[in-house]
């Protein structure tokens, strides 16, 4: 029989040999520290417990290229993210970091004192989520714990959702190969996902209703079309406005422009200075080109270009004016002109449209009005940015580019992720400078421009760009260096 020194001594083992267990390696739920690191374009990396669906850390990657390290506790299972502009606000993009299908990492005690790298963990702009190059499950103590999509609510507000898309869309937009040409049309979305699309008209011909149309929306807020994967949708922040590339059945190439149908309009809307850029589509460089300007309207209705630079030099519209109109659903058309159409914004600081010019080509009109007292800086230009746009003019150059662009304190942009209808290519940086009224140009010394391979170092081309009041929206029209004209949308 054991005396009472026997057994105090025996429960004195037994305590050391458990308290060893829970600080050694190789298994065991004890609590330690593991370092989760890795490198990215330029975002925020979260760390959240998957059981509690609370945020256990942050971290804003820093240096160059950008890296980041956070301690984490063992004994939990995690989900990781990467917010965008979290700073702005709409609250940013938000990431799901999925290794295949699992975004929920267990770590045991025996991933103590390890360090996970993740390697670089880019966005993928065709699924929404985000991917590691290295696989976290190769770490001891690190193992696989399947799919969970909660978000935790630091995260929620900043996060797309379907239900952000379910309403009724005005669309407008352009194709410049394939059956070249504009379009317009209404998008109905229900709180199924599916699309249902009416009074589709493509160059003044009216065409079919398209039906069932289903759309998904990660909570990157990048939008997919089922069936479609030439389809690359990107919401904007106060989601209001979506704006896509697309090949459609008949191999057009489009940039389509969606504006969501909220809020009532009055003529008086229209008043004040809008800076425009317009893109004609073509078969060729000379047929193509692009324009950037200033117009003023005014009562009743009447618009005056009082500014215009284009692709060819010309400036014959120099003082030109017509008359304009803007009904109660934001609907904006010219009198005397069946081929003008287009749509304003719920926040009243944008429109989109499309035309057919003089000679019969048709056009794209993004219009962004000028807004006393709001200024700008390079930092404003800093940040994460989604890309849609469209080229004309030029067949050996991609019709359509999507990807995602990133810009530092410096006014440099990278590019990753860059696709087309005939692939994905690479692109190489690009620096921009800002003024106080929001124009943006390419830095002195020549700019970059892209190729359907690639990027291309020209010199002399001229880029003009504007930047949205909001300041999470940036348009841009340039001649790319290869004989290619290009519209390009930028969301934040």
């Amino acid at each position: 029989m054991l005396k009472k020194q026997g057994i105090v001594a025996l429960m004195i083992v037994v305590a050391l040999a458990l308290s060893l267990a829970a600080c050694g390696g190789g298994g065991g739920t004890g609590t330690g520290t593991a370092t989760v690191q890795g490198e990215v374009s330029g975002t925020v990396f979260v760390a959240v417990d998957s059981d509690t669906n609370m945020e256990t850390g942050r971290i804003t990657a820093a240096g160059t290229p950008k890296r980041f390290a956070l301690d984490i506790s063992t004994g939990r299972n995690y989900r990781f993210y990467l917010l965008e502009n979290g700073d702005s606000g709409t609250g940013g993009r938000v990431y799901p970091i999925y290794m295949g299908a699992s975004n929920v990492f267990g770590l045991d005690h025996g991933a103590n004192g390890r360090i996970i790298d993740l390697g670089i963990v880019d966005p993928d702009v065709s699924t929404g989520h985000a991917f590691p190059t290295h696989n976290p499950m190769g770490i001891p103590g690190v193992t696989d714990h399947g799919e969970n999509r909660s978000l935790p609510s630091s995260l929620a507000m900043a996060a797309y959702m379907a239900a952000d898309l379910q309403g009724t869309w005005d669309f407008h937009g352009l194709a410049t190969s394939g059956t070249i040409g504009w379009m317009h049309g209404i998008l109905t979305v229900d709180n199924n996902g599916s699309g249902h699309m009416t009074s589709v008209i493509r160059n003044e011909v009216p065409w079919a209703a398209g039906d069932n149309v289903a759309f998904s929306v990660p909570p990157s807020g990048i939008v997919g079309m089922q069936g479609n994967g030439a389809f690359h949708g990107v919401l904007n922040g106060e989601r209001e406005a979506m704006f896509a590339n697309w090949t459609d059945n008949t191999g057009a190439s489009s940039l389509v422009i969606f504006r969501k149908r909220q809020g009532t309009f009055a003529q008086s809307d229209l008043y004040g200075t809008w800076r425009f850029h317009r893109l004609t589509a073509g078969s060729d460089n000379v047929t193509s080109g692009w324009a950037f300007g200033t117009l003023s309207m005014a009562a009743p209705g009447t618009a005056a270009i009082t500014a215009i630079q284009t692709s060819g030099g010309g400036t014959a519209e120099l003082g030109a004016s017509f008359p304009v109109s803007l009904d109660n659903n934001g609907i904006l058309t010219v009198p005397g002109d069946d081929t003008f159409r287009g749509a304003m914004m719920p926040n009243k600081n944008m429109i989109v449209a499309t035309a057919t010019d003089e000679t019969g080509k048709p056009e794209l009109w993004m219009m962004v009005r000028v807004v006393n007292g709001v200024g700008y800086s390079g930092h404003d230009l800093m940040g994460d940015w989604m890309l849609n746009a469209v080229v004309s003019g030029n067949a050996g150059t991609m019709p359509w580019n999507f990807g995602h662009m990133a810009v530092d304190g410096t006014g440099q942009a990278v590019y990753q992720h860059m696709m087309g209808p005939g692939g994905t290519f690479t692109a190489s940086p690009m620096a921009f400078t800002i003024n106080s009224s929001g124009v943006i140009i390419a830095n002195a010394g020549g700019m970059w421009g892209m190729g359907g391979g690639g990027m291309h170092h020209t010199v002399g081309q001229t880029l003009y760009g504007t930047m949205s009041p909001s300041k999470d929206l940036a348009i841009v029209t340039w001649s790319d260096g290869t004989g290619g004209h290009q519209f390009r949308i930028h969301v934040k």
